[in-house]
């Protein structure tokens, strides 16, 4: 694979959020135009997505790397990525949101980055936030790390052994590494990720956590920076709480990653025990809330509270829907059941 960076936009109804994304990577600098390209992913958009986003980029002036558009009809951001890794040219990918404004020099520091460490699997950066509104009450003391913004950690470089887990906003993947999940694991994704109204999600902490577990190491670096432009809607209560609810569910689905399956007591056992701590602390938080005056007063203030309770809910879902955790266990792999 040449060395380079193909830069995938997974799109679903993104026309009016494209033409800032594809200004700032445009602007990019010190990287050759024939070292990277552009992937629009469109995820099943009703409106002119595909029309905007090459009238945007014929209007750019001459000296542009390839960009090219795919269509993927499986919904889901994780099918989307997927596909965009399939047809990229280079051996690393970057998956920026249609929302995301790369600085001037993303792609170029992340090029150094991880030519100079191969055991990378992951790499990522920081967002800030650009609001369409005012800035939430208690944004940075409750909402920021749900929104891809802010530090992902303390620790400049690798990660792996504390948070391990990137948000998927500005992500960088080492191709090479998936190529194995793919080829030699015969990976796929257990969640769709976010797909038209539904907001399932944690397929990015999913990727990073199944290249952990074949060895690649998880890195991020504070010089990769990013801007995120957040509409009114996403910092609604209404909205958080259907984050949380697919928080939970995606946990429920993770669950794959840290049982055996051979183990089927374990399973059963895992089972019983997460559904009866789902009822408890519903109803323990649930009173907490009311007790605290929660439905009086400024519900941000209690965003951390909500956070745990809708998650909950989300995951109990879940749990009742299968019935037994081993049928969603089933669909494990080896790379799943500790076999490496």
């Amino acid at each position: 694979m040449p060395s380079g960076i193909s830069v995938i936009i997974c799109c679903f109804n993104s026309a009016t959020r494209m033409a800032p994304t594809l200004q700032h990577l445009y602007n990019q600098r010190n990287i050759s135009s024939s070292a990277w390209e552009i992937i629009v992913v469109n995820n099943g958009s009703t409106d002119n997505t595909v029309e905007m986003a090459l009238q945007i980029w014929e209007s750019f002036a001459s000296n542009k790397p390839n960009f090219k558009v795919v269509n993927e009809l499986t919904p889901g951001l994780s099918a989307a990525r997927q596909k965009g890794i399939e047809e990229s040219y280079y051996d690393y990918v970057l998956f920026c949101d249609d929302d995301n404004w790369l600085e001037e020099n993303y792609l170029s520091l992340t090029l150094n980055i991880m030519q100079n460490n191969m055991n990378i699997g992951a790499l990522g950066g920081t967002g800030s936030p650009v609001f369409e509104k005012n800035e939430p009450p208690y944004f940075w003391v409750n909402q920021y790390n749900l929104l891809a913004v802010g530090n992902q950690s303390e620790i400049d470089g690798d990660i792996t052994d504390e948070r391990g887990v990137l948000y998927g906003a500005g992500m960088i993947i080492n191709k090479a590494a998936y190529r194995i999940l793919k080829e030699k694991f015969k990976f796929q994704f257990q969640l769709s990720d976010r797909m038209a109204n539904s907001l399932l999600s944690s397929g990015d902490h999913e990727l990073c956590i199944a290249l952990k577990k074949i060895g690649f190491r998880i890195f991020y670096s504070k010089d990769l920076k990013f801007k995120h432009y957040i509409p009114g809607y996403r910092t609604t209560i209404n909205y958080y709480k259907k984050l949380f609810l697919g928080f939970g569910a995606s946990y429920a689905m993770l669950h794959v990653y840290r049982v055996n399956k051979k183990d089927l007591n374990q399973v059963k056992n895992d089972y019983r025990y997460i559904v009866l701590r789902c009822l408890k602390n519903i109803i323990f938080i649930r009173t907490k809330l009311f007790i605290n005056g929660y439905y009086f007063s400024n519900k941000y203030k209690y965003l951390n509270e909500l956070h745990i309770l809708y998650s909950y809910i989300g995951q109990l879902k879940v749990m009742l829907k299968v019935r037994n955790i081993y049928k969603v266990q089933s669909l494990a792999l080896p790379l799943f059941n500790n076999n490496i």
